[in-house]
């Protein structure tokens, strides 16, 4: 095959031949980006977070009444939701917080040791710690790994109001960003006394996972009218169980509460992720379309081109070339035009990348997914182009060469 002919062939014809090359480019480029988003939208989802998503049960809820703002009557409620949350079949634990883990907002504030104060100005994220209100429940109920010291205990708990500083536990990437390899235990800081190191959850997956700085404090009744969760560790294979009884026995307590959902841990990492995964849908539906759009060019692209061909095949017929040489011929005609696109399309693929990653969290391609895109790209092509091919090949050399 002389692909120095084929070559001049094409650029007889540059115009039409640069905008398939173009669109090929795009095409690869949107591809290889679509597949990225979608790999780092699954890898997200799958990733370890420390936390038993699947068999935790969060409630999310809002009192109503005014009655509320008395303590005593607030207190009450809330102790009452926990004994009878308890109660239920298949719960091991319950729970109430202020915040939840997975999130990227919530209640953030600054941590550092009371010996070291300006270590905030060495890392930022001492900045916006995560502060999780509970009660000594939470331990358990979300079955934190202890690395050091102690779970918080009834007798840790702070009155409503209470300024002094009281017993906190923290996780372990905060105690090492705060005192390294050395014991935490007993530390005064800026927010209490550590009595605790727990195994590091995911609190934000939008920040590095050696980051994820979180404090537990036993605070539970501090704040009456902020967003409030319960959550309930089930066993497993009772969640549904569980889940069809928690807002009876909630409103049974007191029934001037607004309960807007009640998810599973792994549905609420489902719901922090929905963005992701549905710009990764989106971007795949549209490369389904860009790929059928780049067939029909192609397909049109050799349909018209070939017919303009008919008498150069002919005489090619007529000198003894086989239908599997005019069909080889035709399909490399292609290839080379998809080679081209393929090779712009590199660049394209990394330009969307960049552009992308302005805005979203996106991996850098690799030469495999390149690869793996190419060879999507010369399949939908070399289908496109074979029925033309095809019909090219069986034309007899005494109509070929006929005058077109």
């Amino acid at each position: 095959m002389n692909i120095k002919a084929l070559l001049k062939s094409l650029l007889l014809r540059k115009f039409t031949t640069g905008l398939l090359i173009l669109q090929l480019s795009i095409t690869l480029g949107l591809l290889i980006n679509s597949v990225i988003l979608a790999l780092d939208t699954n890898n997200k989802l799958s990733q370890e977070t420390g936390l038993d998503i699947e068999n935790t049960l969060i409630v999310s809820l809002r009192p109503t009444s005014g009655e509320y703002r008395n303590l005593d009557y607030y207190r009450s409620i809330v102790s009452e939701d926990l004994h009878q949350l308890s109660k239920l079949s298949g719960v091991e634990g319950v729970s109430l917080v202020n915040q939840l883990p997975i999130n990227k907002n919530g209640m953030l504030g600054n941590f550092y040791d009371l010996d070291d104060p300006e270590i905030i100005r060495k890392d930022k994220y001492l900045r916006d710690v995560k502060f999780f209100i509970s009660n000594e429940n939470l331990g358990n109920t979300l079955a934190l790994a202890l690395l050091e010291g102690r779970y918080l205990t009834k007798d840790d708990q702070r009155d409503f109001g209470g300024n002094e500083p009281g017993n906190i536990i923290i996780t372990n990437s905060l105690k090492k960003a705060l005192y390294g390899d050395d014991s935490a235990l007993g530390q005064e800081t800026n927010n209490g006394r550590i009595v605790g190191v727990v195994k590091d959850i995911m609190l934000d997956p939008t920040i590095p996972v050696d980051k994820q700085y979180g404090v537990f404090d036993n605070r539970s009744m501090e704040f009456i009218f902020t967003g409030r969760f319960y959550l309930l560790r089930v066993t497993p294979g009772q969640v549904e169980t569980v889940r069809n009884k928690v807002t009876d026995t909630i409103l049974a307590v007191q029934a001037e509460r607004d309960i807007y959902r009640i998810i599973t841990m792994a549905e609420h990492m489902k719901r922090f992720y929905r963005h992701d995964k549905g710009l990764a849908e989106l971007f795949l539906l549209l490369c389904g379309l860009m790929l059928f759009v780049t067939a029909i060019s192609s397909y049109a692209y050799s349909q018209f081109h070939i017919s303009r061909q008919k008498k150069y095949i002919g005489i090619r017929r007529a000198l003894g070339a086989r239908k599997k040489d005019i069909l080889l011929y035709v399909l490399t005609e292609n290839w080379l035009v998809y080679s081209l696109g393929c090779t712009l399309g590199l660049m394209m693929a990394l330009g969307f990348n960049i552009l992308l990653s302005q805005y979203i969290s996106l991996s850098k391609p690799d030469i495999m997914l390149f690869i793996f895109a190419s060879v999507v790209i010369f399949i939908a092509g070399t289908v496109a182009t074979l029925i033309p091919a095809i019909k090219t090949s069986n034309i007899p050399p005494v109509i070929a060469t006929r005058t077109v």
